[in-house]
This record gives C-alpha cells, sequence and structure tokens, in this order.
C-alpha cells in the first residue's frame, strides 16, 4: 500500500512539474516602443531585423506603435518601464529636437535612459512639385527667394522634414512658411498637388512618386547617394556640404538597466544591423546602415551634440508645441 501512495505522489508532482514546465520555459519577450503608427518608418527598418534580433537575444521580439507628440509618449512609457532590458525604445531626430519643443515632457533623453547604440541612418529626399521651375537646389533657392513666398510641408511639428526645412531656410535664407501634416503621406501628396512648394520627406514614402513625375527629387541628405536614385546628388554634392540634418534611428533603455543587459542588446543589435541580407533589405527600402554603429558611450556623446544642435535650430525657427 505504502509503494502504492508513493507512486501516486510521484505522479502528481510529475503532473504539476509538466504543467509549470512551458512558463518556466517559455521564451522572454521584449517589447520595442516606437513614437510612430504601424507601418511608418520604425517598423520598416524593425521589420527588416527582427528575425535575426531574436535569434541573437534567444527572445520573442514586438513592436508596440505609441505615436504621439513626436515619439513622447512612446519615451514616457519606456522611461517608466521597469529596467530589466525588456522594455526598449527607439528613438531618432525628433527625440532630441522634443528636448526644446516640448516643454512638458515627463522624462529628460540625457538622463533618464541608458543608451544603447545607433545603428542605421533613414534617408531623407528634397522633393519639389514639377511646377516649380527648379531642377536644382541652388535653382530651388533662387526661385525661392524670387517669390518671396513659399510653403514647404512636413509629417509634423518638431518632425525631421521639420526640422531640414528650417535649417534649409536658415542656411540658405529662402523665405518659406512650415505647414505641418498629420504624417509624412499627406505631406508628399501636397507636394504631389501643389499645396505646398517642396517638403524634405522620408525615402520611403516619396521614392514611389519620383519615378513617375509626380514630384522632382533634386537632393538626399545622407552622405552618399540612394542606389534607387543614382542620379540624385547629396546636399552636400548639391553645394550645402554643411548641411547636417541626417535623420537617424537608435536605441535606448530605461535608466538603470544592469550594463550587462545593456552591452547583451547592443551586441545583439549590432549583428542584426550586420547581417548581409538585412543590410541589403534596409538599402533596398532606402535606409542607409551605419558603417560603424554606434555603442552605449558614443551614441550618449552623440544624443547631448543632437540635442544642442537643434535647440538652437528650434530656438532661432521658433518651433513651440504644449
Amino acid at each position: 500500500m505504502n509503494g502504492r501512495r508513493t507512486w501516486w505522489w510521484k505522479l502528481v508532482a510529475l503532473a504539476f512539474a509538466l504543467a509549470a514546465w512551458p512558463a518556466a520555459h517559455a521564451q522572454p519577450v521584449v517589447r520595442i516602443v516606437v513614437g510612430g503608427p504601424p507601418g511608418g518608418l520604425f517598423d520598416i527598418v524593425l521589420r527588416n531585423v527582427s528575425a535575426r534580433l531574436e535569434r541573437e537575444l534567444g527572445s520573442t521580439v514586438v513592436i508596440d506603435n505609441k505615436p504621439g507628440a513626436g515619439g513622447a509618449v512612446a519615451l514616457a512609457l519606456v522611461k517608466d518601464a521597469k529596467p530589466d532590458g525588456l522594455t526598449v525604445g527607439m528613438i531618432n531626430v525628433a527625440a532630441a529636437a522634443n528636448e526644446s519643443i516640448i516643454k512638458n515632457r515627463s522624462y529628460n533623453l540625457l538622463t533618464d535612459f541608458e543608451p544603447v547604440g545607433l545603428y542605421v541612418f533613414p534617408a531623407n529626399i528634397l522633393i519639389v512639385n514639377p511646377g516649380i521651375p527648379a531642377t536644382s537646389v541652388s535653382a530651388l533657392v533662387d526661385v525661392l527667394k524670387a517669390r518671396g513666398t513659399a510653403s514647404y510641408s512636413s509629417g509634423g511639428v518638431g518632425s525631421p522634414g521639420q526640422l531640414a526645412g528650417e535649417m534649409f531656410k536658415a542656411r540658405t535664407g529662402a523665405p518659406a512658411t512650415h505647414v505641418p501634416y498629420k504624417g509624412a503621406p499627406p505631406a508628399v501628396l501636397a507636394v504631389v498637388t501643389g499645396e505646398v512648394a517642396y517638403m524634405f520627406a522620408t525615402a520611403s514614402s516619396a521614392i514611389g512618386q519620383v519615378a513617375p513625375g509626380k514630384v522632382r527629387a533634386l537632393a538626399v541628405t545622407t552622405s552618399e547617394r540612394l542606389p534607387q536614385l543614382p542620379d540624385v546628388p547629396t546636399m552636400a554634392e548639391a553645394g550645402l556640404v554643411d548641411f547636417n540634418v541626417s535623420d537617424w534611428a537608435g536605441f535606448v533603455l530605461p535608466k538603470g538597466t544592469p550594463a550587462a543587459t545593456r552591452d547583451r542588446l547592443h551586441a545583439a543589435l549590432t549583428a542584426a544591423f550586420a547581417d548581409p541580407e538585412a543590410q541589403e533589405r534596409l538599402r533596398r527600402a532606402t535606409f542607409l546602415p551605419a558603417g560603424k554603429p554606434l555603442g552605449p558611450a558614443e551614441f550618449g556623446a552623440f544624443l547631448r551634440t543632437e540635442v544642442d544642435k537643434w535647440a538652437k535650430v528650434v530656438r532661432e525657427a521658433k518651433i513651440a508645441q504644449d
């Protein structure tokens, strides 16, 4: 009888162990919080590297879209998350500009996060309506100065498009009024229809309008030409040699995340973005992988430089958002 009882309790214990096994051995989920809608710039980047990133981390990676306030809504969620490496923020140039644009933020980009790294540069294109008689950047400047009034569009206040547009005005002295739209697609459409004269558009949203002649591409803001637009010069080649307005995509973690956890994420992201197939997919999607990714310390220094640079532009252009 005692042998039967012992056997029974062993069977019960085994059943409980088997029931608990999936939970104990389930892959952890890494949530990457992005400040844009599904199908936007961040989604395109992550979709091209997520499979390799999951293999490197041994974790499931999910994208959590939290658009709003130029990415500030997403960063606020990351700041308040548990610093265990399972909540990651993906940011771009707008995060640096928001330090000066949004006064009521609940976070400080330079003190409330652990920088992880920078890995890729989204391309922007200076596009004009075909009715504008300009086939070069210098010609566009001449046209704008001659007209004395014009407008340019962007995907919103504080967006990379507005930042580039305001720096363009400051560098060239060409007058123009900013017209913000709710996202890149309607802003590009405004150039197509002639509601505005020009725009610094994300290449992924505008390149499909170039080939059929719905817009004219004058230059790209990246340091090298895009394979899809081999005849379109860089801004430096077009004459604005220090027009440093390239967008970028990097990652941060909540403050207090252990250094070992941060470094492991950086190593996984570096491997994912260095994957030859991922690089080819990114280039086809108009993104340029960084030749040498910036690590935590380098990215932290880069962020400080970006915050200072865009603070000057924001101040001079009087860009503001509640």
